[in-house]
Formats: C-alpha cells, structure tokens, sequence
C-alpha cells in the first residue's frame, strides 16, 4: 500500500478573507496559482469551474451554475468574513466559445470583459463591502500574463 501523501506546507486554521473566482482550464493551473500567492494572498478561498466569474450571472451562465455560486457566496459571507474577490477570465475559454460559436477571438474577450464587470456589479450588489478586482489572462509568447481590467461599472 502507498504511503499517504503529506504536504510540506504548514497548516493554518485562520479563515481566508479572499476569494478567486476562475476557469478550471487546467492549462492555467500553475499561473493561476503563481498569481494568487505572488499577487493576491497566500491563502485564498478558490472557486474554479467552466468559464470562471461567468457563473455569477444566472444570464451569462445558467441558473442551475449561478444558484449553487451563489450558496457557495453565502457560505464563504457567512463563515470566511471575505474582504476581497477577485475574478480571472482567460482568454481562449472554451466555455465562453461554445456559447458564442461564431464570435471572433477579439469579440470573445470583449464579451468576457464585460462579463467581467457584470460580475463585479452583482458581486457588490449583494456584498457592498466586498472589493472586487477584475483580470484578464493572456499568454503572451508562452508566458501568461494578467491584466487588470478597469471596472467601470
């Protein structure tokens, strides 16, 4: 029988106050997961899936995808005290080229973009206090590079 596997990282029991929300692309895995401990926090509440922060919109999304979103919100409110959430969008997501088969890459980012911000203002609708960052992430000659985008909503 293998010996279990133990992890080198010491544990912590203080909650985390942030929240990501991305795509589970598996390609973005290790970049996502630079970025967040380099950038964001070295312990963040994660919530990876198809087509990431378009899950907060029932509309961008479905409503089956936005309401269990939304329980795992409630929950994260209830018992992590979240200050900030961040949401990554990724360029090249399938999730958003299978809802929009004909959109040209240039119309596909856009549409994330203000899928973006949509995302962002439901997120302060509920929680007025959250801070919310928007990115966009891009690999840029094979290196993934994230954006801030501005969040005009």
């Amino acid at each position: 029988m293998k010996e279990p596997f133990v992890s080198n990282v010491p544990w912590s029991a203080e909650r985390p106050r942030v929240l990501v929300v991305c795509c589970s692309d598996g390609r973005f895995h290790a970049p996502i997961t630079d970025f967040v401990d380099h950038e964001v926090s070295d312990r963040a509440d994660l919530v990876a899936l198809p087509g990431g922060p378009a899950v907060v919109d029932p509309w961008n999304s479905s409503f089956d995808e936005a309401r269990v979103f939304s329980s795992s919100l409630a929950l994260f409110e209830a018992h992590h005290e979240l200050r900030e959430a961040w949401l990554l969008a990724h360029e090249g997501c399938s999730y958003y080229k299978l809802r929009h088969p004909t959109a040209t890459p240039a119309e596909l980012e856009a549409r994330q973009i203000a899928d973006l911000r949509r995302a962002s203002h439901l997120l302060r609708e509920r929680a007025s206090k959250l801070d919310v960052r928007l990115v966009f992430v891009r690999v840029v000659a094979g290196r993934v590079t994230f954006t801030t985008v501005a969040d005009e909503a």
